[in-house]
């Protein structure tokens, strides 16, 4: 793992070859999460700065109609542009109707967690700490650490009792959060037979890219996709508002843990406004909001069982990517 930069890591991670270098990234990753947590939300100054960020930000960001057509729209950004960073480029090709889906819970926005590994840390370049080190960058890996922890801690609980835990990760990108907690129950010697995890996206690209990582780890491979039986740790496209696939006994409801980190916002029907708001968009009355989320939220979830869901910081220096549509 010398030198080996975060946007690599998240490549090597989701590549089918690099077996043994996406065994030493979980394991980096691991490590930090669970036994050398000290990461912290950014200070009072990393905030000002951001705020200042945010502003050179959207006066250099330029917005065009897409040509093909559609009504997607085309973003430019010189600074971004002339980094070459290879983020900077999912930010800005993320608008154009091909590639919608790809920052959004997909492979790229896993280049900050990356930096919560040291080793990857130390081998960052400029332009890998101005993106991943940002106000916004560090409340993703808190957020990130915090969901895995919990649910790994509420899973480890259920199976203490001597009972089995089904956990799901709801609109769940790649899901490294919770291939993150499996790894570790497995590490921990607990009963593989005993737990169901399943990782859904509906974006199929972001779920082909969980089965590499799930067919590569030691840890996964074994109690992957098992056929005929409702254990094992799956990944499945699957649209929150569709259900299930009424074929799949193992991914239907009720479960134990179910985890939707970074969905609610993007809803009407909350507290604060959604990103299409905070970018000023004409919005026409979303028929699905944020309380039709929360219901199939609930239905899905056990009595007493644990929903993790998340909050987010109200600030111009956490809204950046917005800006980048």
């Amino acid at each position: 793992m010398h030198h080996l930069k975060p946007m690599d890591a998240v490549a090597a991670l989701y590549a089918e070859d690099q077996h043994d270098l996406a065994e030493a990234i979980v394991a980096s990753l691991s490590r930090a999460i669970f036994h050398e947590s000290d990461t912290k939300p950014a200070s009072k100054a990393k905030i000002f700065i951001g705020h200042a960020t945010h502003k050179v930000v959207r006066w250099t960001t330029k917005v065009t109609p897409s040509m093909d057509g559609s009504e997607i729209m085309l973003y430019r950004n010189p600074l971004f542009e002339r980094s070459g960073h290879p983020y900077a480029r999912s930010l800005l090709t993320s608008s154009r109707s091909e590639t919608a889906a790809l920052v959004e819970g997909g492979d790229p926005m896993n280049g900050p967690y990356m930096m919560l590994s040291p080793e990857i840390r130390k081998s960052g370049g400029l332009w890998d700490r101005i993106f991943f080190e940002s106000v916004q960058s560090k409340d993703v890996q808190l957020r990130f650490m915090l969901e895995t922890q919990a649910t790994y801690n509420a899973a480890k609980r259920v199976l203490d009792r001597g009972d089995s835990v089904r956990i799901k990760a709801v609109a769940a990108g790649t899901g490294l959060s919770l291939i993150l907690a499996y790894d570790k129950l497995m590490r921990d010697g607990c009963d593989p037979q005993s737990i169901t995890a399943v990782i859904t996206d509906r974006d199929a690209a972001n779920i082909a890219k969980s089965n590499h990582l799930l067919a590569k780890l030691a840890s996964t491979r074994n109690n992957h996709n098992i056929a005929g039986h409702g254990y094992g740790i799956f990944a499945m496209a699957e649209d929150v508002f569709d259900g299930p696939d009424p074929l799949a006994v193992a991914f239907h409801p009720p479960y134990h843990i179910v985890t939707a980190i970074g969905i609610l916002e993007y809803f009407q029907g909350v507290s604060h406004s959604t990103t299409g708001q905070r970018l000023m968009l004409q919005e026409s009355e979303d028929p699905v909001t944020a309380h039709d989320l929360a219901a199939c939220l609930a239905e899905m979830t056990t009595h007493r069982g644990n929903l993790i869901v998340n909050t987010y910081r109200d600030h111009s220096s956490i809204r950046i990517l917005e800006l980048c549509g």
